[in-house]
């Protein structure tokens, strides 16, 4: 059976998003309308070389986005809308509006904290597989010092776990922003290895809640991982527009003062 799985260079991505792909690519190289019936999941795993448990993780992403849709009974069909992940800007923006990072952080708290206490009620064993790799992969990432590789492990953490909420508003609207937020990374990553460390201990404290099914220690340790980002996102913002950082004990307010300017991606 073929791995799924890319190397670890090109960092780490859960074998169901791999087949996920390759089925949106399915899609668009055979001219699938609209209302056409895929392969089952049988035929699938056998064309794609993985099992049947993978496809059906997989198809489960792409029931979330809106590519696909299913019928009890009959099958997996193409979807009559674009999935939410192609209508939002794909490409890293030249300029980066300051207020939008802070907005960004302030959305997915509203989001992700309570991704988080369901993921400790409902995670499944094979979930948890996945969310304890993403993590190993986060640490290696952390302590190779490979930015690019962090970036992604990242990602796919936040990724599993707004699957494992098994609700598809919830994670269609996650995997969104995790899929278009690559251009907000290095301010929040800041400009010192230590910051990664720092997320990875707060990934693992995340992790730790969720495996041992403590819905309200997830939400707080999720709280904590996203208020930090935000904390160091703000100072990296005011570093490259000149101003002067601010307290660690200072609110974590709007900047409103920084409106109106802007800053180049690194």
């Amino acid at each position: 059976m073929t791995s799924t799985k890319k190397p670890a260079e090109d960092g780490y991505r859960p074998g169901y998003e791999t087949i996920a792909t390759k089925i949106t690519a399915l899609i668009a190289t055979t001219d699938l309308k609209p209302g056409d019936r895929l392969p089952t999941e049988h035929e699938l795993s056998e064309q794609l070389g993985v099992s049947r448990t993978v496809v059906r993780e997989a198809v489960k992403v792409l029931v979330a986005t809106g590519l696909v849709y299913t019928r009890r009974g009959s099958g997996l069909y193409v979807a009559n809308k674009t999935p939410t992940q192609q209508l939002m800007v794909q490409n890293s923006p030249t300029l980066v509006d300051p207020t939008q990072v802070i907005s960004l952080y302030e959305f997915r708290l509203i989001l992700e904290v309570p991704a988080a206490r369901l993921a400790a009620e409902r995670i499944t064993p094979y979930e948890l597989r996945e969310l304890r790799a993403a993590v190993a992969l986060n640490q290696l990432s952390a302590e190779t010092k490979s930015r690019q590789q962090f970036r992604e492990s990242d990602a796919t953490f936040h990724r599993i776990i707004a699957r494992t909420t098994h609700n598809p508003f919830l994670t269609s609207t996650i995997v969104s922003i995790t899929n278009t937020q690559g251009w907000v990374f290095d301010i929040a990553a800041g400009r010192t290895q230590d910051l990664l460390q720092t997320y990875v201990q707060q990934h693992s404290a995340i992790l730790t809640a969720i495996q041992e099914g403590e819905p309200e220690a997830a939400a707080h340790a999720m709280k904590t991982h996203l208020e930090s980002a935000l904390f160091h996102s703000k100072q990296e913002v005011r570093l490259r527009l000149g101003a002067e950082p601010v307290e660690p004990s200072a609110p974590l307010q709007h900047p409103g003062s920084l409106e109106g300017r802007s800053i180049s991606s690194p």
